[in-house]
């Protein structure tokens, strides 16, 4: 393993370990503050700059090091060479192969068919998931109580309910999603010897017929450098004005109004 491998691997570690412990501390600080709440402190404050900052104070040395590692790989300009490379799009690869063929065989008729029976069960399953959920949301009794040791614990008994049959539905969708990238490589295989079979019997497609059967476009590489840019500059506010937001009070006041908008507007409680 080279030496710039293992830095990424390292940086790379260092940026998973401060999500979890951060989101491990944003748990204990809720099951520490709703616990405290139902001892008989119902009015205080669940989040607090204190605590919110006490959190970030423990992770405040892996973050530091995590810096310090950007700012010399940035420096001696170590990155991961696979990133400039273009992802290997097996859908792309395939529209394109397809593009060129005069006649599609059996083969690929049937990978093409299994592909949207795929895609219908995938979303099939996850909505079958969602049914619950919405079923579960709209009953009122889940949120009758209002008081904060009430609400604390309909909160708790809403992501019991609601997880399991969150994972179940991404599971569902993510095995579709996962078997149609492999009938499409399968159906990809079958046009690459499809358009050799036709290469060799002299059949070739027209050109135009060809671009216009792919209706794909390449993007312009500065475009996706100037959206990747865009994407990580909007990523570095929305974190900013998270973190701004703790430290003002505005998450509390956030959370009281989506509470009255559900209980008083939609019409759940």
């Amino acid at each position: 393993m080279s030496k710039r491998r293992a830095f990424l691997i390292v940086q790379a570690t260092l940026c998973i370990l401060i999500a979890v412990l951060l989101a491990v501390f944003a748990i204990r600080i809720f099951m520490e503050g709703s616990a405290w709440q139902a001892a008989g402190h119902p009015s205080d404050w669940i989040y607090t700059r204190e605590k919110a900052g006490g959190a970030l104070l423990a992770v405040l040395p892996l973050f530091c090091v995590s810096a310090a590692m950007t700012v010399i790989g940035v420096v001696k300009g170590i990155k991961d060479e696979e990133a400039e490379k273009p992802v290997q799009d097996v859908e792309l690869a395939r529209n394109l192969t397809c593009a060129r063929v005069t006649k599609p065989s059996a083969e690929m008729l049937r990978e093409r068919e299994l592909q949207k029976k795929l895609l219908i069960a995938g979303v099939a399953g996850f909505g079958a998931c969602m049914i619950p959920i919405l079923l579960y949301v709209t009953n009122s009794t889940h949120f009758a109580q209002t008081d904060p040791e009430g609400l604390d614990q309909s909160l708790i008994a809403l992501v019991r309910f609601i997880a399991p049959w969150a994972i179940a539905g991404l599971a569902c969708l993510t095995a579709s999603t996962f078997l149609q990238g492999k009938s499409m490589q399968r159906e990809l295989e079958a046009a690459q010897t499809r358009v050799k079979t036709e290469k060799e019997a002299g059949i070739v497609k027209d050109p135009e017929a060809v671009q216009t059967d792919s209706r794909l476009y390449h993007t312009d590489p500065e475009t996706v450098k100037r959206r990747v840019l865009t994407r990580r500059i909007l990523m570095a506010a929305a974190i900013l004005f998270i973190v701004i937001g703790i430290f003002n009070g505005s998450m509390k006041d956030v959370l009281v109004k989506a509470i009255k908008i559900c209980t008083e507007c939609v019409g759940i409680g």
